[in-house]
């Protein structure tokens, strides 16, 4: 800490030791004045014997002002260091606190990066075993309006057309598409209800090619075209597309 000179307690506690100084000088000489009469047999007068009584209490009071202005200065000096502790102290909190929300924020991160990979890992899983769509396609209407079950025929212009669409990730590669074809009242399994785009499936059947198109930004649709002609008979049209990412 450096020393101000100017500051009134300094100013105070050197003027304080300055008269210390000066009556212990003054005393010493008016001790040594009083036993060089006393050795020559002088009478004391009233103002010799005055004098070290004047000095004495010009040290008490040098004394209290000095030891006063002392005290203050120490004061200073701790509210001074307690100003520096305070400002450390506060320092410390704050990287503290800076240190806790690094961490807080680390442990976030770190959090999304786990559920980002288990949904990748979720997503990858789902790929390779594919997503599944499948719809009920009913009869087609024959022609002149005759009711299914008539024995009338539709032509093929005229077939019942839907697109089967299953929803994948917008980031997805399609690596295939499995086509599958079974009446309604089928108890056959849909391993072996499998047909070909373009395979003809009993008046029914898949188109040569899949599409895609947007369902929203973080997903697609992948979908595949289905046809029937059948006027007896609804069909449950299904795909499976399976992917990467």
């Amino acid at each position: 800490m450096d020393l101000n000179l100017s500051d009134p307690l300094m100013a105070a506690l050197i003027g304080a030791t300055a008269t210390v100084l000066a009556a212990l000088v003054q005393l010493r000489l008016s001790w040594r004045k009083e036993l060089k009469e006393r050795e020559r047999g002088q009478p004391i007068t009233k103002k010799t014997r005055r004098g070290p009584v004047i000095v004495v209490f010009a040290l008490m009071i040098a004394a209290a002002v000095g030891g006063f202005a002392f005290s203050e200065y120490l004061v200073s000096l701790r509210g001074e260091d307690r100003d520096a502790l305070r400002a450390e102290l506060q320092y410390k909190i704050a990287e503290i606190s800076d240190s806790a929300a690094r961490l807080e924020q680390a442990r976030l991160d770190e959090r999304d990066d786990l559920e980002t990979g288990v949904l990748r890992a979720v997503e990858v899983r789902r790929g390779e075993e594919g997503a599944a769509a499948s719809v009920l396609v009913g009869p087609c209407r024959a022609a002149g309006g005759a009711a299914p079950g008539t024995g009338s025929s539709c032509s093929e212009q005229g077939a019942v057309r839907v697109a089967v669409c299953a929803r994948v990730p917008a980031s997805a590669t399609v690596r295939e598409v499995l086509l599958y074809i079974r009446l309604e009242d089928s108890q056959q399994s849909w391993a072996d209800s499998r047909v070909q785009a373009g395979q003809d499936a009993g008046l029914a059947k898949f188109v040569e090619k899949f599409f895609e198109r947007p369902d929203g930004d973080a997903a697609k649709q992948v979908c595949q075209g289905f046809v029937n002609w059948n006027s007896e008979k609804a069909r449950f049209a299904r795909i499976v597309v399976k992917y990467t990412l």
